[in-house]
Parts: C-alpha cells; structure tokens; sequence
C-alpha cells in the first residue's frame, strides 16, 4: 500500500470493476463497488468467487489471500455514500464518451480535489472526457488490462505531474507494471494491437471461413494460450468489445462495410443480454465454458502417433 491511497470506489461493477477490486484488496487496499444496477450488485459476490478461483489457480494470490480480500470489499448502490472518504476512484462504465463526461463531472463535484479520478477506458482520450471537469489536474487514465500484470497510465492536458507519480506508485503497490504512455493514444499499446486481432476473427467467422470454436482452437494452439480471440471477447464483454469496434470505425480505423457487419453479428447477442462472463452467456456458457473442457483442441479419438 502507499501512504495517499488507502480507500478506493470502483464505479461500475462489471467485470473488471470486479477484478480491479479483487486486486487491489489482495495487496490491503479498501474497496467499494458502486453500480446503478442493483441487479449487477447482486452478482459481483458469486462472479468474485468464480474470478478467485481461477485468479489462485494462476498464481496471482493464495486462497487465504483471497478470502481476506473479500473482506474488504464492500457494495453501495448510492454515488454520493461509494465515494465518501475515497482517496481514489476508478471508473469502468460503459465506453460511451458523453456517459464518461457525465459520471465525471458527478465525480469532480462529490468529491474534494485533492482526491484522485481515474477512467479505465479502453478506447477513449483522456483529453476527450476531461473537458467537464473543474479539478483536471487530479484525473488520468488507469487503464487495468484484466488480470495481466500491467497497467496503462496516460496523462491528459491538465494532468499533473503528481497525480502520475502517485498512480505510478500504486500501480507498483499491486505488483504490476505501470506502462506511462509518453503521448495519449486510444487503446494505449496493447489494445492498439488487441482489436485489430479481435477484428479480424470476427471477420474470418462473419465471412463464412471457420466457426468461432475453430478460430479459438487455432489461436490457442498456435500460440500456446489458454484463450482465443472468442473466449476473451467474453471476457471483456460484447457490449464492450461492440463499443470499442464503433470507436475505432469513428477514427476511420474500421471501414464502414467491416463494422456494419460485425455490429449486425453482435448487436442480437447484446440484445438477449449474452454479454460473456459477467451474464453466464455469450460465445460460450459460463462458469463451464467449452473452451476450457478436457478434449476441446483435440478431437475425440484423435491418435497422436
């Protein structure tokens, strides 16, 4: 822990306001999850335990680690009561720009100025959503890449030099790498790389080349990596992923004939609330997905000599 941060709120309760938490209580820290949802609330205690149990299987942190760091996580329905006596906060809502304007600017206001505000955007500039703010000095991007052990730092124009120092000390607190981006850049390094990659498996399963467990299957295979490009897109969540791709396409990154297809391919599983792990469902049901069961590389049968 360092001596400026001891109690964060994690504004949004999806899936990585849930493991952000989750991370930062296993090194000591205090944790309060806000939602509007109360139905997103209702499950951060059985999505915690199923990230734990994977998250101990890795290595990250021991099961008396994790059990302790439950219980400093506690659950607020209501902005106002989340924030109080925070000395950070990180926001991971929706990646729609005027819905970040909006819950920063509630930000700025709740809280007193010497408190740090974070965006865990994936796609947007820090300089983009900032423009609402009094306090610009203290707000940053803290960018979380899941359950990696990096974190992006990205200053915008107010930024201060301490409130980097600060960010970068904490970062360090968790054990991870705090990668300071010289310049702003949507999707900062690795999702700069990440979506391309995203994009084109859509594509190869949207043109009709492969199905989406042959696209997992190859990529985990020839890269040696318990996930594809399917199984995380789960991960992030759809509705994310869909939100991030529109980004990209507004940037002229995309074509537009590229991103009407891949949106007609998501929008139907949004629309049924198949969002990935955080709902059970998307490419694959969940906590038992497909790709993670004893012979999915593998035909049955298959001889190996």
């Amino acid at each position: 822990m360092i001596n400026k941060i001891r109690k964060i709120c994690f504004v949004g309760a999806g899936t990585q306001g849930c493991i952000n938490s989750l991370m930062c209580s296993a090194h000591g820290y205090s944790s309060v999850l806000y939602d509007i949802s109360q139905k997103m609330l209702d499950q951060v205690s059985l999505r915690q335990q199923h990230m734990g149990t994977h998250m101990i299987k890795l290595g990250y942190f021991t099961k008396p680690t994790f059990d302790e760091a439950l219980t400093r996580i506690s659950l607020c329905p209501e902005l106002e009561r989340a924030v109080a006596s925070a000395d950070l906060l990180s926001e991971s809502v929706n990646e729609k720009l005027e819905l970040k304007r909006t819950i920063h600017a509630q930000l700025d206001a709740l809280c007193p100025p010497e408190v740090l505000l974070t965006t865990n955007t994936s796609s947007l500039l820090v300089s983009e959503i900032e423009s609402e703010l009094k306090y610009g000095g203290r707000f940053a991007a803290m960018h979380f890449n899941g359950i990696s052990p990096f974190i992006d730092i990205v200053g915008g124009p107010r930024t201060s030099a301490e409130t980097i120092q600060i960010l970068t000390a904490f970062a360090r607190s968790l054990k991870t790498r705090p990668v300071i981006l010289k310049k702003e850049k949507d999707g900062y390094l690795s999702n700069s790389m990440f979506i391309p990659f995203l994009t084109a498996a859509l594509l190869l399963v949207i043109d009709g080349h492969a199905d989406l467990e042959d696209v997992d299957r190859t990529w985990m295979m020839a890269q040696d990596t318990p996930y594809g490009p399917f199984s995380q897109m789960d991960f992030v969540g759809l509705n994310v992923v869909l939100d991030v791709i529109r980004e990209q396409a507004r940037r002229s990154r995309i074509d537009a004939v590229q991103f009407d297809k891949i949106s007609r391919f998501l929008e139907p599983f949004i629309e049924r609330g198949d969002l990935g792990v955080k709902t059970g469902q998307g490419f694959y049901q969940y906590p038992n997905p497909a790709f993670r069961k004893p012979g999915f590389l593998m035909e049955e049968g298959f001889d190996e000599n």
